[in-house]
């Protein structure tokens, strides 16, 4: 594991700049692009803000919540910033809303730094000459893995769907049935836990195939 964390160390430090472009690019242009596409999905430009006093409603609920077990969801729920779309013609009820909640956005910020890690380790091993065979099929289990996460990740909600922000209404906005999506909603952990671990297995694989040409490197010499 210590060759492991060195060799991670000496690609992100040789690669720096891709490291923190990929980290925090996929971040940003995640939450950016997603409050695009919303806004796209329903040709209405968001007419509110609010950032809520998180502090003050987490304190309402430790007061207000008897069991510590109930507590904590809860307060994981909580978003700490919300924009959205109120209709007038509907006593201003937020048909659309979209939220940053923390537990989410970790997850989101936690893939972007895999993937930076990813980035790194594919630079490092060109420049030393150890192009990996399957280098296209790591991209793809990449891509695979962050598309989940960017789905579960999602917190919209939309009147049509549910009142809560949850990553099945990002499914009912592109088309499927407000019902499937709901029936869909259980698996959103196994999707979210198998995206992570997709992204941490091939920084393994890369790892241990780098791991074994340096080795090899004073041999060849």
């Amino acid at each position: 594991m210590k060759a492991y964390l060195s060799l991670i160390s000496k690609a992100v430090s040789q690669h720096k700049q891709a490291f923190l472009l990929v980290s925090f690019g996929f971040t940003v242009i995640y939450y950016i692009g997603l409050l695009a596409l919303t806004m796209l999905r329903f040709g209405e430009i968001p007419n509110y803000v609010v950032f809520h006093d998180v502090f003050h409603v987490y304190g309402l609920i430790f007061e207000g919540t008897p069991a510590l077990m109930d507590t904590i969801p809860i307060i994981m729920g909580e978003p700490w910033f919300e924009t959205g779309y109120k209709n007038p013609n509907y006593y201003g009820v937020a048909t659309w809303s979209y939220m940053l909640i923390p537990p989410k956005m970790l997850l989101v910020i936690l893939m972007g730094g895999l993937l930076g890690i990813f980035t790194s380790l594919v630079m490092y091993s060109r420049s030393i000459s150890c192009q990996l065979k399957s280098e296209k099929k790591l991209f793809a289990v990449a891509g695979i893995s962050s598309t989940f996460i960017s789905l579960t990740s999602a917190t919209l909600t939309w009147v049509v769907c549910c009142a809560t922000p949850s990553w099945v209404v990002a499914l009912a906005m592109l088309g499927m049935s407000a019902s499937l999506a709901l029936w869909l909603e259980p698996i959103g952990d196994l999707l979210t836990f198998g995206g992570l671990f997709l992204m941490v297995w091939i920084i393994f694989y890369q790892l241990k195939k780098l791991l074994t040409f340096t080795e090899q490197l004073p041999k060849a010499g």
